[in-house]
Parts: C-alpha cells; structure tokens; sequence
C-alpha cells in the first residue's frame, strides 16, 4: 500500500461523501420544482454541469484542480435554450453540478491533514509501528559488533525529536575532513524487520547513527532524523 494509495482512498471516502451531499440537495431542488423533471435527466444535467476549464495549483503537499470557466453549464445553456423555459428548469442543476467543483476541492485539502492526522510525518512510531522483530545490520566498514535493544528502543520512540537533516554537513564532515582510511560513516547501520505503520504507505529505509541515538528515515518523498535521548544499541559479548 503506497502513500499515494492511503491519500486517494481518504479522498475517495471524502468525495463519495461530497456525492452523497450533492444528491441530497439536488433532491431538495427537485421536490420544490413544480414541473416533475426525470431523474435521469437531472443526473446527466448535473454530471455536464461538472465540466469546467481549471488551472492546476500546488497547495499543502498535493495539487488541487481550481475551477476558473463552467463550460459545462454553457454547454448546457446553448443546449437547452432552444426550447422556451427548458433552460430555467435545469439551470440550477447545472450550477450545483460547477459548485461540486467546489465542494471535491474543499475534500481533497481536507484529506492533506487527515492523512497527516494519521500518520503524522514528524512522529518516529509511523515509522516504526512494530519492533518486535527488529534486527541490525552492518552495511559499513567502520560499524562495532552491536545488537538493538528492543526494549529501550520502543520506550524511546514515543519521545524521539525529529531534528534538521544536514546532509552536506555529514558529507563534508565524512568525505572531505578525513583520510578514507580513518571515514567513520555517521549512519554504519541499518534497522530491519521493523514495520510502519499499517496503512501509512511509507516503506521507509532506516539507518542507526552510530551512537545509538539517531534515526535516519528516508521515504520516497523525504528524509527525516530523529534522536533519542539514550542510546537503543548495546555491544555484543
């Protein structure tokens, strides 16, 4: 389950629940409309009425289709105005049809901070869910022989800080300060076995800094480091 799958589902949910509170208003106007229109009719009305030119613009992580001209409400003018007052019948159909535009866009901004509310980005536990099969594994040269201590790593997820990536700084600092043959690699260790959360879509790469007390977690989308207070390694005897 990708990240994306989670966002869409969120905003498919939202949206049948904005369908569902379109109906029910075409509905209402229906009841009060003293000619009794067919249903059929007012649902292609207001399926055309949805067509619209948008602009796509980037807000809160996502890209949301702005409605600027109704194309389907002229669509349905030019139609309907040959015959007298069959355009007033349907007009206000048509215009609910362009408001949902609306409404589908207030639903996508709405699932950003529900996916967040989740699965909150900056809270070490979407990561690491379940530990109970966690595992080290060495992938540098100048890692020691260490294990991971289950127990102080999961009283120390709930408090870990997320704190600022400094990626050219830890390159400099790795590559450029020191002989290759005396390069310590701040990140000697990978964490396996873990799970995120369910649901969350993450898939995360985890690496352990190697005093124990740092988290380097790297999505598809982003990296984030995280610290702990105490150290979650111990040597093995």
């Amino acid at each position: 389950m990708t990240v994306d799958f989670t966002f869409n589902l969120i905003t498919f949910i939202l949206n049948l629940i904005a369908w569902v509170s379109i109906g029910l208003i075409s509905f209402r106007i229906y009841q009060k409309k003293k000619i009794k229109l067919k249903a059929w009719k007012v649902i292609v009305v207001l399926y055309i009425g949805l067509f619209s030119f948008n602009i796509n613009w980037p807000m809160f992580d996502t890209v949301v289709k702005i409605p600027l001209l109704p194309l389907g409400v002229w669509i349905l003018y030019f139609i309907l105005k040959r015959k007298e007052g069959r355009w007033e019948t349907y007009r206000s159909h048509a215009w609910l049809g362009f408001g949902a535009n609306v409404t589908f866009i207030a639903t996508t901004l709405l699932a950003v901070p529900l996916q967040h509310a989740f699965y909150p980005e900056k809270e070490a536990t979407t990561y690491l869910s379940s530990i109970e099969n966690a595992s080290l594994l060495q992938i540098h040269p100048s890692a020691t022989e260490q294990k991971i201590n289950k127990v102080a790593l999961g009283k120390q997820l709930p408090n870990m800080t997320v704190e600022m990536v400094y990626s050219q700084d830890w390159y400099e600092e790795t590559y450029m300060e020191m002989e290759s043959n005396e390069r310590d690699e701040r990140f000697p260790y990978q964490l396996t076995g873990v799970n995120e959360k369910w649901g969350s879509g993450k898939s995360p790469v985890i690496y352990i800094e190697g005093d124990g007390k740092g988290l380097l977690i790297k999505t598809k989308e982003k990296e984030f480091y995280f610290r702990s207070a105490d150290s979650f390694l111990e040597e093995v005897h």
